[in-house]
């Protein structure tokens, strides 16, 4: 297995992996997310092509993908700190689990940040998503800030 930037031909299987962990997402959260709209989804991978402050890294095992991620780096000047990295998305092939390919991109994506000077990397964790929390908090991620939601019931 071999992790590597992001190439145009990759769209296709990223994607599917995209659809894959969509679908995981609306499972454990009854439905919160819409099916996938491939439009969407791809921008952020796109740019990656283009733009410096985005970054996409996939895992590579025998010519196909079976791991992901995509992440921004901004400039955040009302912090002390102020280079951010924030993974939009990441994701692992279901059959590819726990064999250390989440770890690997993430790895990586922490060395191209020591490159990058990069001071603090974030992303978010849905509560009910368990294996991905318990994943983060292994890798030394800390709790930071709570995001709240309230649904409006409609009349």
């Amino acid at each position: 297995m071999i992790i590597r930037k992001f190439i145009e031909k990759d769209l296709s299987q990223v994607l599917n992996l995209c659809r894959e962990v969509r679908q995981y997402h609306r499972d454990i959260l009854n439905g919160y997310f819409t099916e996938q709209d491939d439009a969407i989804e791809q921008i952020g991978f796109v740019d990656s092509l283009t733009k410096d402050n985005m970054v996409a890294l996939v895992a590579e095992d025998d010519g196909n993908l079976c791991g992901y991620l995509l992440a921004e780096i901004k400039n955040a000047p009302y912090l002390q700190k102020s280079k951010i990295a924030h993974i939009c998305n990441f994701g692992v092939a279901k059959k590819m689990r726990r064999h250390c390919i989440g770890r690997a991109l993430m790895d990586a994506f922490y060395e191209l940040c020591r490159e990058e000077n990069v001071d603090e990397i974030r992303l978010d964790v849905f509560n009910k998503n368990v294996e991905a929390y318990r994943f983060y908090e292994r890798y030394g991620f800390l709790p930071f800030e709570q995001r709240m939601n309230l649904q409006v019931q409609k009349k």
